[in-house]
């Protein structure tokens, strides 16, 4: 049986990048308040979420990943949804480009859209069943 992990990847703005850098703890826990509030706070939780991140560009990211991987016989994409499916070194990932976050879902530790992703700057990884969480750029 495969254990899938799932990552989200928030773009964090740069005020608190600067704050958060050396503490990223603290960062982890607003995200996983944010995450872990009820319905009946969801103006609350969309405006803290505001203040802490930025929204990825969409069609940038979609275009950036799919030119990276496009010639790689292990890729597919459909619409915001790019997938990997290595045989050979075990790798079943998908990355899911929403508008207000970045969705890994991946049978590896440090799939390969890790690598595809650390350049783009004020990247922030949480896994909240793990309770995981790392800067990635």
């Amino acid at each position: 049986m495969i254990i899938l992990r799932t990552f989200y990847i928030f773009k964090i703005s740069k005020e608190f990048k600067v704050i958060t850098k050396d503490k990223p703890y603290n960062l982890y826990l607003a995200l996983d308040n944010i995450h872990s509030m009820n319905t009946d706070e969801l103006n609350l939780a969309y405006k803290l979420f505001d203040e802490i991140c930025d929204r990825p560009d969409v069609k940038k990211l979609n275009l950036s990943v799919f030119n990276t991987l496009k010639d790689s016989d292990y890729y597919i994409k459909f619409n915001n949804n790019h997938l990997i499916n290595n045989y050979y070194t075990t790798e079943n990932s998908k990355l899911t480009i929403n508008r207000s976050y970045l969705k890994i879902k991946s049978s590896l530790n440090n799939p390969t859209f890790f690598k595809i992703l650390k350049s783009i700057p004020n990247l922030f990884v949480i896994d909240f069943s793990s309770k995981d969480y790392f800067w990635l750029s």
